[in-house]
C-alpha cells in the first residue's frame, strides 16, 4: 500500500474549497457529495475515493452555482488529485515490477491526505 501526504496547507485549501463549493451547490445531491468528500480528506483514502473526489470537483466546473474562482479551483484540484494518483500508481507498479495499471484507476495504492 502506497501512501502520499499533502501538506497541512494543501489539506486546508482543499477542505475550504469543498466547503465553498458545497455552499454554492444548487442541488442536495451535489451538497451531499461535497460534504462527504470533505469528511474523507483527513482519512486514509483508497484510490477509488480519490478518483471520486477528483470527479466531484471536475463536475462542479459545469454547475451553475459556484463562481468562476471556485470553478477554476475545482478544476485545478481535480487535475492535481488525478496526477497524484497516477504517480502513486506508477510508483507502486514499478516497486512491484508490474506494468502500470490501466486507465481505470484500479490498483493497490491508497492516498493519505493528512494535515
Amino acid at each position: 500500500m502506497n501512501t502520499m501526504r499533502l501538506s497541512g496547507e494543501q489539506v486546508t485549501q482543499l477542505v475550504e474549497l469543498l466547503t465553498v463549493a458545497a455552499a454554492a451547490a444548487t442541488s442536495d445531491e451535489d451538497r451531499y457529495q461535497l460534504h462527504y468528500c470533505r469528511s474523507q480528506v483527513h482519512q486514509l483514502m483508497p484510490g477509488v475515493e480519490v478518483l471520486v473526489l477528483a470527479g466531484v470537483l471536475a463536475d462542479m466546473t459545469d454547475r451553475p452555482g459556484p463562481d468562476l474562482a471556485t470553478r477554476n479551483a475545482c478544476r485545478w484540484w481535480s487535475a492535481e488529485l488525478a496526477g497524484l494518483l497516477s504517480v502513486a500508481s506508477a510508483a507502486t507498479a514499478a516497486a512491484i515490477g508490474l506494468q502500470p495499471p490501466s486507465s481505470t484507476g484500479r490498483g493497490p495504492q491508497r492516498l493519505r491526505l493528512a494535515a
